[in-house]
């Protein structure tokens, strides 16, 4: 038996119908600033990217070499970009012992609470306790992650990404043909969902998050990791005392 993504049922939440999930697509906690006293220093986190085939029944197969490939061209990708906006971001190296395991717990934490960013604010499940607050955290302990690196904030970036098969192009053709017919089964293509955060790591508290549902480029190619990493990160704050960017770009989304 083919092993099968375990996120799948995360990307088919996040690609629910668009009706469900309108609303903005970055979110910032209310009112925040990067400090304006202090240089603002960011550790990029091991990116946490998956590639695979969309399969003609629909099950997701992983491959490594699509998944590493992307990974690697992410990762030059947005050491280019905050090189370009003279943001100071350095990337995690691969930790070992204690240092590993921290990292890692600390990578199962953020997964947890972007799955709860993304229900609750783009999903249109609501919380009482915070209505339509941006209010979210690692927890105070993420104080460690800049006691080992130096930053004062961290930068998650999480893809999951997938190709249709030929066969499952196959069904979406008769999917349309049996339109003509009077009898139309709607068979999805590939799905692309790229999403970041800003953890300020004195607090925990995540205080920029935006996510990119469908595809800006293909992220096995050095051209189309670029061109995904520049519009999710396009209204990522960098200098002391500003906010979220607004360009053009994020203003047509």
């Amino acid at each position: 038996m083919k092993r099968v993504f375990g996120w799948s049922v995360a990307v088919a939440m996040v690609m629910a119908p668009t009706a469900a999930i309108a609303g903005p697509k970055q979110l910032t906690a209310s009112g925040y600033q990067l400090p304006s006293d202090k240089p603002v220093s960011i550790v990029l986190m091991r990116p946490d990217v998956q590639v695979g085939q969309l399969q003609a029944g629909g099950a997701i197969e992983p491959n490594a070499n699509w998944t590493k490939a992307a990974r690697d061209n992410l990762l030059v990708a947005m050491d280019a970009h905050s090189k370009a906006r003279g943001l100071g971001m350095t990337v995690m190296p691969e930790p070992e012992g204690e240092a590993g395991k921290l990292v890692t717990d600390y990578e199962a934490l953020h997964r947890a609470v972007a799955t709860a960013i993304l229900t609750h604010k783009y999903q249109g499940a609501k919380l009482p306790t915070k209505k339509d607050r941006f209010d979210w955290m690692l927890g105070p302990g993420a104080g460690a992650l800049g006691q080992a690196t130096g930053a004062n904030y961290a930068l998650f970036f999480v893809g999951r990404d997938n190709f249709a098969t030929a066969g499952r192009k196959a069904a979406q053709v008769a999917g349309m043909l049996g339109c003509l017919v009077g009898f139309c089964v709607i068979t999805k293509g590939g799905q692309h969902i790229y999403y970041a955060s800003l953890v300020e790591l004195s607090t925990g508290n995540v205080v920029w998050f935006d996510l990119l549902r469908g595809s800006e480029g293909d992220v096995r190619t050095p051209e189309g990791a670029k061109a995904m990493v520049d519009v999710v990160m396009a209204s990522l704050p960098t200098k002391p005392g500003q906010g979220p960017v607004q360009t053009a770009a994020v203003a047509a989304r």
